[in-house]
């Protein structure tokens, strides 16, 4: 693992344990309207699908968006016609939190995923309370076999997320005891120096696609910024865009998702 993923592990099994009151007790009365997974809206709209996450700060910039009502960028964003929101909701690196998860899914129809490091059961019983449809597992944090079965235990649709070619046998050890995943993602950013390099979805996509055939859906995620960089990688079968900083950092959030749709 990581340097990074391993300070921002530990951060979390420490934040995560005081917060598990507040919001066992917030997500008892929380009642979340029904709405179908990611990946059953990705393609739907004819139009480049695009996943917007709300963002407010991250390690590489810092923050980046501050005193955001989150409701309000959350219907922009489904407005604009994004098919999913992604909500971070970890707290140190991120300035995340369950709070803008529950407003997050409060104010929206469209699927909402959960976005954190995922490493105890608690995470996905609090994702489900709250009314999130689908939770981030990063592979480079292990355990993927067993976190994968209580995702679809609790019905949270997973997102894997890999970054490296290395980390197909992972997807293959999946396959082999019966899991088709209906969701990968490959993260652009490399985490030991943070630099981004959309060649990275250039390469892996296809393999991924090799692996796990048209039934997943795969996802580029990470420095994606601008029309440029998404008619760069829709020949390699990606199916939608995590977009974070660059919608976060707009001044009209609106305007920037249909930029990047393609319909403004």
């Amino acid at each position: 693992m990581t340097n990074i993923l391993h300070q921002i592990l530990a951060s979390r099994k420490k934040s995560l344990v005081k917060q598990i009151d507040l919001f066992e007790s917030l997500a008892k009365t929380f009642q979340a309207s029904s709405r179908i997974p990611l990946s059953e809206n990705i393609g739907k709209q004819g139009k480049i699908s695009i996943i917007s996450e709300i963002k407010p700060s991250s390690p590489s910039l810092g923050s980046i968006r501050s005193n955001i009502n989150v409701s309000k960028v959350a219907e922009e964003m489904e407005n604009a016609g994004v098919i999913g929101l992604s909500i971070l909701t970890e707290p140190k690196y991120f300035n995340g939190s369950f709070e803008n998860l529950m407003e997050a899914v409060n104010a929206t129809k469209i699927p909402c995923l959960m976005k954190d490091f995922v490493f105890d059961e608690l995470q996905l019983r609090l994702a489900k309370k709250i009314g999130a449809t689908n939770i981030l597992l990063i592979n480079q944090l292990g355990n993927l076999n067993n976190l994968y079965e209580l995702a679809i235990q609790y019905d949270l649709e997973p997102l894997i997320e890999i970054h490296d070619k290395s980390e197909l046998k992972d997807i293959e050890s999946l396959l082999e005891i019966g899991h088709i995943p209906k969701l990968i993602g490959v993260n652009n950013r490399n985490l030991n120096n943070m630099l981004i390099d959309l060649n990275t979805s250039k390469e892996l996509i296809p393999k991924i696609k090799e692996i796990v055939g048209n039934k997943t859906c795969v996802i580029s995620e990470s420095g994606i910024s601008t029309k440029d960089d998404i008619n760069f990688l829709v020949p390699y079968k990606v199916d939608a865009f995590l977009v974070g900083s660059s919608i976060m950092q707009s001044e009209n959030i609106k305007e920037k998702i249909q930029e990047l749709r393609g319909s403004s």
